[in-house]
């Protein structure tokens, strides 16, 4: 059936095989998220997908139409023009609804109180700069606040904006809800980032953007948001995406740190085992570097003021919702 390839239905079932499966490599695209990330590029690897779905398409619509009958042929030509019809209203009804978040997230911003701008304006980067010196200090000190969850990181490194949300309705998923306030962040000229705008109130439980390092303390977790707290001086909350970072429960969190010290070494001991009643070590130390976590006890390196290690041992590292360590991130 060779001489079907020349035949206008034929044709037609080239063109339409053509677009609908570029539409389809499109879509394949948003789903697998190929060009996330990948800043400017980003449009250009979607549209090369969708050039390598219509080439699959027209080497799919040549084999068809040397093997199918006339009939057959018209039948797919209606499939791909429906997969056409169903494709361009996907794309309109996303293109729609990413147009009216900006119209209503513009339309949020309006009404959200006074914001520090970027670092472009020399008085307000002052301001952010005071900020961050009066928050993060060489090792946090942990009040007797309650300890949370853990720790929320955003990923500041794909989504350059993180935003903040109040009261949540029940039933309601996240995305449902506008925004009542947001951080956005910029990129250096020398590959670090730094917050763009914030909110006036924004006092962080860790901020050093130039170390990568900005962490909310966790108070409750839902299926798909977290709330933050988000000033640590008056513990103001909000609820942010949960998947828009990276949540780290205490163990985690404190197997990436650099070391932990008491709040009080006088009240506090080392034991052999994770035993209130255990042996303690005596070995004098500097530094404790965090090895494992069982339970409310902590295995740690006992180092000296070269980092050398010169013993080992337990320490009980939270009690009664509260943590009894101090840690430094750094060094």
């Amino acid at each position: 059936m060779a001489h079907s390839m020349l035949k206008p239905y034929s044709f037609f079932m080239y063109f339409l095989a053509l677009i609908a499966f570029f539409f389809l490599g499109l879509i394949y695209a948003g789903i697998t998220e190929a060009g996330k990330g990948q800043m400017l590029a980003g449009g250009a690897i979607v549209f090369g997908y969708g050039v390598i779905g219509a080439f699959i398409g027209l080497c799919l619509s040549l084999f068809l139409a040397c093997i199918l009958k006339r009939s057959l042929i018209i039948k797919v030509n209606g499939l791909l023009a429906l997969i056409i019809v169903a494709s361009f209203s996907y794309f309109t009804i996303k293109y729609q609804k990413r147009q009216r978040q900006k119209l209503e997230h513009e339309s949020q911003k309006k009404e959200q109180p006074k914001t520090y701008e970027a670092p472009s304006q020399a008085e307000d980067k002052a301001q952010a700069k005071q900020i961050a010196m009066l928050i993060e200090l060489k090792v946090k000190i942990q009040s007797e606040t309650k300890m949370g969850l853990g720790m929320f990181t955003p990923n500041f490194y794909d989504n350059k904006t993180l935003y903040f949300y109040g009261n949540l309705t029940p039933g309601k998923s996240l995305v449902e809800h506008m925004p009542t306030d947001s951080i956005t962040f910029i990129q250096t000229e020398y590959g670090t980032y730094d917050i763009a705008t914030a909110p006036p109130w924004l006092v962080p439980e860790h901020l050093k953007l130039d170390y990568g390092i900005l962490y909310f303390k966790v108070k409750t977790i839902g299926h798909d948001f977290t709330e933050v707290i988000v000033n640590t001086i008056n513990n103001q909350t909000a609820y942010v995406d949960r998947y828009g970072g990276k949540l780290l429960y205490w163990p985690e969190f404190l197997m990436g740190i650099h070391s932990v010290e008491f709040h009080d070494s006088s009240k506090h001991k080392v034991y052999v085992k994770p035993l209130d009643y255990a042996t303690t070590v005596n070995t004098s130390h500097s530094f404790m570097r965090p090895i494992k976590i069982q339970n409310e006890w902590l295995y740690v390196a006992l180092q000296n003021e070269d980092f050398k290690e010169v013993n080992r041992g337990w320490i009980r590292w939270r009690k009664d919702g509260k943590l009894l360590i101090t840690y430094s991130l750094l060094s």
